[in-house]
């Protein structure tokens, strides 16, 4: 065997065994920040929202995600909010969800905004938030998770 017929099969070997490990390599600390253009309208909080869940984030799939989400209503209308402590190490596509034990690709809010700070979330008509106890921040170009906040009631 050659030397160039060597390095070829090692180049290949390469991209075989990376395919899996570069799913979640692609997904790794990228700017996420979209045009905004591209963001729907942030939702406005009312000063009186009350609180209805609290969690604190942890990152996944070798991100670190940190900070807490709650689960505002007003007027019938519930928000979910990143607080002023959240913070994310980037991904190229991630997006807010929810989750009940497990992400529900039928949820996502939007894209995450920034990759840090307060931030807010509309739910989506027909979303009943009695039904998911966890906001997820998800890479859905890769489908990874990116972290999790578990909910709990306050």
């Amino acid at each position: 065997m050659t030397d160039r017929s060597l390095s070829r099969r090692r180049a290949l070997s390469l991209i075989v065994v990376g395919g899996a490990a570069g799913a979640l390599a692609a997904c790794a600390r990228t700017p996420s920040t979209p045009a905004a253009a591209a963001l729907p309208a942030a939702p406005t909080v009312a000063a009186d929202a009350a609180v209805t869940a609290r969690g604190s984030f942890v990152g996944a799939s070798n991100h670190v995600t940190t900070g807490h989400a709650r689960v505002l209503q007003s007027a019938g209308k519930f928000v979910i909010e990143l607080e002023d402590d959240f913070s994310f190490d980037g991904a190229p596509d991630p997006k807010v969800a929810l989750g009940n034990n497990g992400y529900d690709a039928d949820t996502i809010l939007s894209p995450l905004r920034s990759n840090s700070g307060r931030q807010a979330y509309a739910l989506k008509p027909g979303i009943d938030i009695g039904r998911y106890n966890e906001v997820w921040i998800w890479c859905e170009k890769f489908s990874v998770p990116l972290g999790v906040a578990k909910l709990a009631l306050t």
